[in-house]
């Protein structure tokens, strides 16, 4: 119980003391009665409010326990916390690298598309050249045939005006007797 209730009994006993003292016999036995009721009820408001101070402290106990876990739990959210920002940052940092490989990678494939197109148009300009110069060669040859018949049909001709040569060029023979 509470102070206050206490300080009511106690002044509820006080103010019934001198009652007792002109009261009758039975008056006073019903006083008396009534007194002892009163005290029986003031020793168990005591021995409650001893339980309820136990209780207090005891509560008290538990709650300075609580205050200590909530000291390490909020200890722990606070770690966590700096975990959660730290891979928030790493998270942030690796998709910036993504994107700038992204990047990289169409870049790259860009590139690779412009070569392809290079390499076509050389491989046409190289098949066109390539016919060109079969074409040539193949004239020459055709060319170099004519002129190898050419200077076969002309050596003939040397050697047969060779011949006449020679034979223009020799003196007559002397007439035998």
């Amino acid at each position: 119980m509470t102070r206050f209730s206490r300080n009511w009994i106690f002044a509820l006993a006080l103010c019934c003391l001198p009652a007792l003292g002109g009261c009758v016999d039975q008056e006073k036995k019903q006083a008396l009665a009534d007194l002892q009721t009163t005290e029986t009820a003031l020793a168990g408001a005591n021995r409650d409010l001893a339980t309820a101070q136990a209780s207090l402290a005891t509560t008290q106990k538990e709650l300075q326990d609580l205050k200590g876990q909530n000291d390490a739990q909020r200890k722990q959210i606070d770690k966590f916390s700096a975990e959660i920002q730290a891979s928030q940052a790493q998270r942030d940092q690796l998709k910036k690298q993504m994107d700038q490989l992204v990047t990289a990678a169409q870049a790259c494939a860009a590139q690779n598309e412009q070569l392809k197109k290079q390499l076509a148009g050389a491989g046409e300009a190289a098949a066109k050249e390539s016919a060109d110069l079969k074409a040539r060669i193949a004239a020459l040859e055709k060319d170099n045939t004519e002129k190898a018949a050419q200077i076969q049909s002309l050596q003939q001709r040397i050697a047969e005006l060779q011949k006449r040569l020679d034979a223009a060029l020799k003196p007559p023979a002397k007439p035998t007797p």
